[in-house]
Parts: structure tokens; C-alpha cells; sequence
């Protein structure tokens, strides 16, 4: 029964297939419009933005858990303005760090992982910057931001795709959902089975 129930849920899967992906991104182009496929230039979702370091955009991306792009857009920019540099942040009096961030929800924890990942970064590399991972491939990208704690395929995904222009395919709870409605992947997928999939399946031009 054990290795029925792991085969049921494994990612190999029939779909979806390239016709089934340029569907639902015509539809979706009809409704929303094409975001840009300026890849080069950082963004926020579909909204061009000012470049961002690989750091910015990995702790933005962290404050944009559990809560809205606009939310989360407010967090981060407040952070920024109460602290000049990652250094201050990392070095912050308990409790202020997290008031820099209320806005966007869950600041304790949210805090305490961005701390973590600062003190680790000058541990490792003696500086704050994560500047490197835009020569590496995406392979590597992945396996040196999942060893921060808090920092899961989506997220990793997300930096790569709004940060570095690669052609990701993020899955949220929303996408992992409607995937599994559409058929896309088994009803028993977890979010990062999905995630594996969609990326295998969807085509870069459409990510």
C-alpha cells in the first residue's frame, strides 16, 4: 500500500502539455494583458520596478509571505527607510527591526529569519551580498538559498524569476490549487511536487 500511495503522488504526470499551458496564458492575457518580457529589468510582480540587489529582492520576497504584494511592498520600503544599509539591520537593537516591518505581518518570525540569513551571509562570505548566485546556474541558485531557514522553492523561485529573469514558474497556494482543478498535476501533489512539475512542463517563453 506504501508504494502505491508514493506513486500516486509522485510528479510524473501526463500533463500538462505545451498546448494546455499557451491556453491558460491566452486566457489569461485576454483578461490581464502580457506582463513584460523584459526579463532583465527587475519586478514586483507584473509592475517594472528599480533594480534590486539579489539580497533586496530575497528579503522582499520574505516579507511577501502569508500576505499582499502592496503589504508587503509597504514592509519592505519602511525597512529600508529605518535602516541604511543590510548591516544596521543585522546589527539592530532587539525589537526594531520587527516595528520596521509590522505592516506586513508575521514580524517576529519574519525578522529573526532575515537577522538569521544576514549572520550567516557574513559568517560564509565575510559580506552582504548575494551579487554572486547571478553567474551561477539555477540549480546552484537554489541549493544556496534553501539553506536558509524560512527560504522554500517558491521563494527561491520567485528571485530568480522577478530578480534574475529566470524563466521560473513559482507556485503559491493558488497556483498549486488551480493546478490540481485543472488537472495538471495527481490530486495528492504537494505544493513543491507541483512547483517540480510546472516547471518541467511549462514552457520558458511563458513562465
Amino acid at each position: 500500500m506504501a508504494l502505491r500511495r508514493t506513486k500516486a503522488v509522485s510528479v510524473v504526470h501526463k500533463g500538462p502539455t505545451t498546448a494546455d499551458c499557451v491556453a491558460v496564458c491566452d486566457a489569461l492575457a485576454a483578461v490581464h494583458g502580457r506582463p513584460s518580457d523584459r526579463r532583465h529589468i527587475a519586478r514586483v510582480g507584473c509592475e517594472l520596478q528599480e533594480p534590486h540587489t539579489v539580497l533586496d529582492s530575497l528579503v522582499r520576497t520574505i516579507l511577501s509571505q502569508n500576505t499582499t504584494d502592496v503589504t508587503s511592498q509597504r514592509a519592505f520600503t519602511s525597512l529600508k527607510a529605518a535602516f541604511p544599509d543590510w548591516e544596521s539591520v543585522r546589527t539592530a537593537a532587539p525589537g526594531t527591526v520587527e516595528e520596521a516591518i509590522r505592516v506586513g505581518g508575521l514580524a517576529d518570525i519574519k525578522a529573526a529569519r532575515i537577522k538569521a540569513i544576514l549572520n550567516s551571509l557574513l559568517e560564509q562570505t565575510g559580506s552582504l551580498s548575494l551579487e554572486h548566485l547571478r553567474s551561477l546556474p539555477c540549480e546552484q541558485v537554489k541549493a544556496e538559498l534553501t539553506q536558509f531557514k524560512g527560504v522554500g522553492p517558491k521563494t527561491v523561485a520567485c528571485v530568480l524569476m522577478f530578480c534574475m529573469g529566470r524563466a521560473e514558474f513559482p507556485v503559491d497556494t493558488h497556483v498549486w490549487e488551480i493546478s490540481k482543478q485543472l488537472g495538471w498535476v495527481p490530486g495528492a501533489a504537494t505544493r513543491e511536487q507541483t512547483y517540480e512539475q510546472l516547471n518541467v512542463r511549462v514552457p520558458d517563453d511563458i513562465k
